[in-house]
């Protein structure tokens, strides 16, 4: 019989997940068959976006970058971003761009000891767990919001399912709550066994999918302490 390796599923959109597998093989080779299959396809709008009477641009995803980038031409406002990833996505199409601590909340604490000079812009999907706009409005600074990409669910490819079955584990990072459910949703009823690795405790919240063998929270939400998380469950059930 043949023994199929363990299966590293990767369900961020294709260019994440293309740069997670590269620096995935980097850190633990090639033993380990790498499976891409998007959970969420990310489609700009494409209608403008004024700029016009903001201080400052809030991202909370390089996506967001992507998306007003393609429909405003305008650089001359700091960015504020989320984290290190977003704020090199809006330097490298031109923004001064700043690093929060890789959370809502940590741009939230970020704003309340330094206030802007004036509004802020929320470049957002169509799905978030936090409302910033609201949030830093709540506590004094004006912030609008503008919806540049939706998300759109995907199907569960063809012949993915067969390979989780076969496999003698899947490895599973989720990197945000509403993939953990729809992940959870492809998956339900499969069988097979999953070691899960969560970016945040609400990512972990959202898993209704099978039992995992084992699950992990990263320590910090960011693709470095994902990897970490891996490398602890790997150890933890005997993955070479």
């Amino acid at each position: 019989m043949t023994q199929h390796p363990p299966l590293l599923l990767l369900t961020r959109p294709k260019v994440q997940s293309a740069r997670f597998a590269g620096d995935f093989v980097k850190r633990f080779g090639s033993g380990i068959a790498i499976r891409t299959a998007p959970v969420l396809d990310i489609v700009p709008r494409p209608d403008p976006v004024s700029l016009d009477g903001f201080a400052g641009l809030l991202f909370t995803s390089e996506n967001g970058v992507a998306a007003l980038a393609a429909v405003n031409e305008r650089r001359d406002l700091p960015a504020y971003c989320v984290g290190e990833r977003t704020a090199d996505a809006a330097r490298s199409v031109g923004f001064r761009a700043t690093a929060a601590e890789g959370t809502a909340a940590s741009m939230i604490a970020h704003f309340s000891a330094d206030p802007p000079k004036g509004p802020l812009l929320h470049l957002r999907g169509e799905h978030a767990r936090v409302e910033l706009a609201e949030a830093l409005s709540a506590i004094g600074i004006p912030t609008e919001e503008r919806i540049v990409y939706a998300q759109e669910a995907l199907p569960f490819p063809p012949g993915i399912a067969a390979e989780i079955e076969a496999a003698p584990l899947t490895l599973l990072p989720l990197f945000s709550p509403r993939s953990a459910l729809l992940v959870a949703e492809w998956l339900r009823g499969l069988g097979g066994r999953f070691a899960l690795v969560t970016m945040s405790a609400a990512v972990t919240a959202s898993w209704d999918g099978p039992r995992p063998e084992i699950l992990i929270e990263a320590e910090r939400p960011d693709a470095p302490a994902m990897m970490d998380g891996l490398a602890a469950v790997m150890g933890a059930v005997g993955v070479p």
